[in-house]
């Protein structure tokens, strides 16, 4: 389901989405059965193939998409990689069109990084993150003081990501 949810432009036929994500055919087809009843996933017959996609239109549509961004999505799985293994962060949030909801399927994401971490292990991790989520990640690094110094000036780039919506992954959007 999240593989669905992180690519709700598309549909899939279910030979294609057990090949992607390397399951079974008919536990596939027996799950996107029931996610359709269920009313989360919408099927159309084309030819003689049948296309899952993510209804959007359902009311369990924006809680399920947060919590599947959360744990497995880009959020969950940038926030775990940067709060297990890099030390000196303070804050860290994704910003732009990923935070807002609006990002295309393999559109940059956007992530802002405060605090001094290990700029080689840093750019390391961004590395593996790009690769593994097979999308560009364009970051962004102020130790404190200097975060702080621009905020006050009020820096346009900094005041225009403030203003935006935000994915806290490290501390809380109050403390920014």
């Amino acid at each position: 389901m999240s593989y669905l949810f992180e690519h709700i432009e598309e549909g899939f036929y279910i030979r294609e989405l057990s090949r992607i994500i390397k399951k079974d055919a008919s536990g596939v087809k027996r799950e996107l059965d029931n996610l359709e009843k269920m009313g989360l996933l919408t099927g159309e017959k084309k030819g003689n193939q049948r296309y899952f996609s993510v209804n959007r239109t359902s009311p369990l549509y924006p809680e399920i998409k947060s919590l599947i961004q959360k744990t497995l999505g880009v959020q969950g799985v940038i926030k775990d990689a940067i709060v297990k293994k890099i030390k000196g962060i303070t804050r860290a949030f994704i910003y732009g069109s990923v935070a807002k909801g609006s990002e295309r399927r393999l559109g940059a994401i956007d992530l802002m990084i405060i605090g001094r971490p290990d700029l080689t292990e840093l750019n390391g991790i961004i590395l593996s993150l790009e690769e593994e989520l097979k999308r560009e990640i364009n970051y962004t690094v102020f130790d404190n003081e200097e975060y702080f110094k621009r905020k006050e000036k009020g820096d346009p780039f900094l005041s225009e990501i403030l203003s935006g919506k935000k994915l806290m992954l490290i501390g809380r959007e109050d403390e920014l």
